[in-house]
């Protein structure tokens, strides 16, 4: 009788408890298509406000796809398209990974494209640790396929 009511008064005291809200994304971007090979990089909220996207394709090309004319990082808002673009990914380059590098300040291009390459071709993960960059850095990997019809 007594593990009867110990049962019920456990029961009574979890149906009571509310449920535990699931944990926030830990996505930094979202990679919506926007035809077979075409795509839009919508930074997620609580990101750095800049950032870098680079790609690199099975086939070996690496593409840095913001570049400015002053070489810069770009503004990237959360919830809008980086760099206001569809970016166009070559099917015939095969799947690519993209790196996104969010930064909290304005960070130069090329030594950042240098050093993925870098890392890339001695076949190291990229990740922020790896990056010499001033400042905040996170990086977001994404794949994609293009497909050409």
């Amino acid at each position: 009788m007594r593990g009867s009511i110990l049962a019920l008064a456990s029961l009574l005291v979890l149906a009571g408890c509310e449920k535990p809200a699931p944990p926030p994304s830990s996505q930094r971007v979202t990679l919506v298509q926007k035809g077979p090979a075409q795509i839009e990089l919508v930074p997620a909220a609580g990101q750095p406000p800049y950032c870098l996207v680079f790609t690199i394709a099975e086939g070996g090309p690496i593409r840095h796809l913001t570049m400015l004319e002053d070489k810069l990082s770009p503004d990237c808002p959360a919830g809008e398209p980086i760099a206001g673009n569809v970016f166009r990914i070559p099917p015939r380059e095969g799947k690519v990974k993209i790196f996104v590098v969010f930064s909290d300040r304005a960070l130069e291009s090329d030594p950042i494209a240098q050093q993925i390459s870098d890392l890339v071709s001695q076949k190291t993960p990229v990740t922020a640790m790896d990056l010499r960059a001033p400042g905040r850095v996170v990086v977001e990997t994404l794949e994609f396929t293009p497909s050409s019809g």
